[in-house]
C-alpha cells in the first residue's frame, strides 16, 4: 500500500520519523498559516512519517488558545489525512491539559503528547489524574519525559504504574539522558505494548533504535536526516544508518545546545529554503548572536551550497 495512501494512517501506528512542526510568525508576531501550510507539504516531502505539532519546539507554550486551534486546525487541513498529526497540550492542571486534548481530537488529531505538570510536582496520585483527565479526549496519549526541562522524574516503575490504571497511555517520548537504559525499559512497560520514541533532537537515535524504540521526533530541518537514518535502519542497514546519522550530526549538536537554539536554527533554514517567510521567534527567545549566525552559515553552505 502507499504511504500516501491515507487509509494506511487510519490504522497504522504511529513509528518512524515525526518532526516537530515549527509554528511560522509574521516578523509583527502573528501566526503565519500560510506558511505554515508550505512547511507541512515540505515535511511530508522530506519524508516525515507523521507531524508533531504545538510542542516546546513549536513555541506552542506561547500561543493562545484561539492561536493552538487556529495552528493544529491548519496542520490537520494541509496535511489532508496523508499523515497522523500528534499534537502537545501540557498544562500546569487536569483541566487545562485535559480541555486542550479535548479540543485537539475535536480538530482532527491522531493522538496527543503531554509532559507532566511542572509548577506543582504531581506524585503519583497526582500523574493518574493528571493523565486520566487528558485520557477522556478519546485519542492515544504520549507521556513526554523530559526532566532536563520540567524537574519531574518519573522513571520505569511509575511509567508501568500509569499503565495499570491509565489505558489511554500507549506511548512515550523519551528525553531524559541517557536515554538508552530508559529506551529499554519503556519498551517493557504495558506488556512492550507502548510506542516509544527517541526526543531530545535525535542525538540518540542509533542507541535508541538498536533497543527497540519505534521512532524519533527531530527537529523539522533535519527531517530527511532522520528519516533515512530510519529507513535505512528497517532495511537492516545499521552501519548505513550510524553513518548517515554521522554525516550531519556536528549540525545537529550544534543545534541541539538549547531549545531556542535549535528553534532559531530550524526557522532560518526553513526562511532560506523559501519554505517559511520569516525567522521570528515570539518573545521571550534568545536570538543567535553575531558568532552562532556566522557558525550557522557554514552549516547551510555545507548542506545547500
Amino acid at each position: 500500500m502507499s504511504t500516501d495512501d491515507p487509509s494506511h494512517f487510519a490504522t497504522a501506528p504511529l513509528g518512524g520519523c515525526i518532526p516537530i512542526v515549527c509554528t511560522p510568525f509574521h516578523q509583527d508576531g502573528t501566526c503565519d498559516l500560510e506558511s505554515l501550510r508550505r512547511e507541512i507539504d515540505w515535511l511530508i516531502g522530506e519524508g516525515a512519517s507523521g507531524l508533531a505539532c504545538l510542542a516546546i519546539a513549536s513555541e506552542g507554550y506561547k500561543l493562545t488558545e484561539t492561536e493552538r486551534d487556529a495552528v493544529l486546525g491548519t496542520v490537520v487541513d494541509a496535511v489532508a489525512g496523508r499523515r497522523p498529526v500528534i499534537t502537545s497540550v501540557d498544562g500546569q492542571g487536569d483541566a487545562v491539559a485535559a480541555d486542550r486534548a479535548r479540543r485537539a481530537a475535536s480538530n482532527g488529531a491522531a493522538a496527543v503528547m503531554t509532559m507532566p505538570p511542572f509548577f506543582v510536582k504531581p506524585d503519583l496520585a497526582g500523574l493518574v489524574s493528571y493523565y486520566t483527565a487528558i485520557g477522556t479526549c478519546g485519542l492515544p496519549v504520549f507521556l513526554q519525559d523530559v526532566p532536563q526541562l520540567t524537574g519531574v522524574v518519573t522513571g520505569p516503575a511509575v511509567w508501568q504504574a500509569l499503565a495499570e490504571v491509565v489505558p489511554a497511555l500507549t506511548g512515550i517520548k523519551v528525553e531524559g539522558t541517557p536515554q538508552g537504559p530508559a529506551v529499554s525499559a519503556a519498551r517493557t512497560v504495558a506488556g512492550g505494548a507502548w510506542r516509544v520514541f527517541c526526543g531530545w533532537g535525535g542525538l540518540g537515535v542509533v542507541d535508541a533504535l538498536e533497543r527497540g524504540a519505534h521512532g524519533v521526533m527531530p527537529a523539522p530541518n533535519f527531517t530527511r536526516l532522520f528519516a533515512d537514518v530510519q529507513e535505512q535502519w528497517d532495511a537492516g542497514g545499521q552501519d548505513a544508518a550510524a553513518l548517515r546519522l554521522a554525516s550531519e550530526l556536528p549540525f545537529v549538536l550544534w543545534s541541539m545546545q538549547s531549545i531556542d537554539h535549535s528553534v532559531a536554527a530550524a526557522k532560518e533554514e526553513l526562511v532560506r529554503l523559501g519554505v517559511i517567510a520569516s525567522a521570528t521567534q515570539r518573545s521571550p527567545a534568545t536570538a543567535l548572536d553575531d558568532v552562532a549566525r556566522f557558525q550557522l552559515q557554514h552549516f547551510l553552505i555545507a548542506r545547500h551550497g
